[in-house]
C-alpha cells in the first residue's frame, strides 16, 4: 500500500477536489430556479432548444452575479491580508469634524467620508441580505411552498397559521439551494487552512 493515502495532505487533497465536484454539482442543480424565473419574467420563451438555451445562460449569468455577492463577503474575512488592510486603513483614516456653519452638502460629504473604509464591508454586508432575499424567493418559484404555487398563498400561510398546509419538503430544498454553495465555500476554505497549517509544520521541522 501507497504510504502517501495515510497522509493528511492526501486526505485533504481528495476533500478538496470531492468539494469542488459538489460544488460545481449544485451550481448546476441551483441555476435552474434562475432558468424558470428568467421563463416567467419573459412571459414564457418557446420551448425549443435555443430557447432553452438563451434562458439557461441568462438565469446562470443571474445566479452567477447573486452567488459572487453572497460569496465574496465569506471569501474577503478568510483572507488576512484583506483584514489588516482593512484595519490599518480604518485605524489611519483622517476624520473631518462637521461643523453646524458647513453646508448641507459638506456635511454629507464628511458624513460619507467619515465612514470610510468601514463602510464598504457594512454596505457589502447589507448587499448580501438583499440579495439572499432575492435569492430565496427565486428558489421558492420553483420550490413553491403551497400547491397553488402563488407565493401570495404562502405568506397568507404564514400570517394565518395555516403551517399543516406548507410543503415544507420544498422549502428545504430551497434552503439547501440558497445555502448550499456557501457551505461548500466554508469547506474549501477550511480545507485550504489545514492545507497551509500542514505545510507550515513540516517546513518548521526542516528547519
Amino acid at each position: 500500500m501507497n504510504n502517501s493515502i495515510g497522509k493528511p495532505e492526501t486526505w485533504l487533497k481528495i476533500l478538496y477536489w470531492s468539494l469542488v465536484i459538489a460544488g460545481c454539482w449544485f451550481a448546476f442543480l441551483n441555476i435552474q430556479p434562475y432558468q424558470q424565473a428568467v421563463i416567467y419574467a419573459s412571459g414564457g420563451l418557446n420551448r425549443s432548444l435555443l430557447g432553452i438555451g438563451v434562458s439557461w445562460i441568462i438565469g446562470a449569468a443571474v445566479w452567477l452575479v447573486i452567488q459572487i455577492i453572497e460569496v465574496l463577503p465569506l471569501v474577503l474575512f478568510n483572507h488576512s491580508g484583506f483584514l489588516s488592510f482593512f484595519i490599518g486603513a480604518a485605524s489611519s483614516h483622517q476624520k473631518y469634524q462637521i461643523n453646524e456653519e458647513d453646508d448641507p452638502t459638506l456635511k454629507l460629504l464628511k458624513k460619507t467620508y467619515n465612514t470610510l473604509p468601514t463602510s464598504v464591508v457594512s454596505n457589502m454586508e447589507i448587499l448580501k441580505i438583499f440579495t439572499y432575499t432575492v435569492d430565496f424567493c427565486i428558489c421558492l418559484t420553483v420550490y413553491s411552498p403551497v400547491r397553488s404555487g402563488r407565493f401570495t398563498d404562502f405568506v397568507f400561510l404564514l400570517a394565518t397559521g395555516q403551517w399543516n398546509k406548507i410543503l415544507w419538503g420544498n422549502v428545504v430544498l430551497a434552503l439547501i439551494t440558497l445555502f448550499s454553495i456557501e457551505v461548500i465555500v466554508s469547506l474549501i476554505i477550511w480545507v485550504g487552512k489545514m492545507a497551509f497549517a500542514f505545510k507550515q509544520v513540516k517546513a518548521s521541522q526542516y528547519d
